[in-house]
């Protein structure tokens, strides 16, 4: 699983922007993880530190969309909440079954291709917006 910082993701706002960048990171170290089956608990770690970010992530884009009046805030908060509903799904397999190679490569990739799909739609919109309004 190739997941490779796009320079097409930059938009222009940095602080959104390295923490986009981060999140890439975060998903290209932990796909590495599971490819060369490392431990259970280190990819279980990565795999909660992505969650948790996610929440502080989503959170500082929720921040800016109200200061700036963004129109589509609640389109987004609700985008964010199914994300954090997905991402506590696989939370808790994880702790009733273990990590898995499966598991992993199944929520790995499902949580990087709505990152990926969301960053490239609806924060693309978003920062156009800000960057209009500033």
């Amino acid at each position: 699983m190739a997941l490779q910082w796009d320079e097409s993701l930059v938009f222009g706002h940095d602080e959104i922007d390295n923490q986009h960048r981060s999140i890439f990171d975060y998903f290209h170290k932990l796909s590495v993880v599971i490819s060369q089956g490392m431990s259970k608990d280190l990819v279980g770690e990565m795999a909660n530190f992505l969650f948790d970010y996610s929440h502080e992530h989503f959170e500082a884009e929720e921040n800016i969309m109200i200061k700036y009046g963004y129109p589509q805030l609640e389109a987004q908060r609700q985008e964010h909440y199914k994300f954090m509903i997905d991402t506590g799904k696989i939370k808790k397999q994880v702790e009733e079954e273990g990590v898995s190679r499966e598991i992993a490569i199944k929520a790995c990739s499902k949580l990087f291709r709505w990152y990926f799909q969301h960053i490239k739609q609806h924060d693309k919109k978003m920062i156009q917006y800000v960057k209009e309004h500033m």
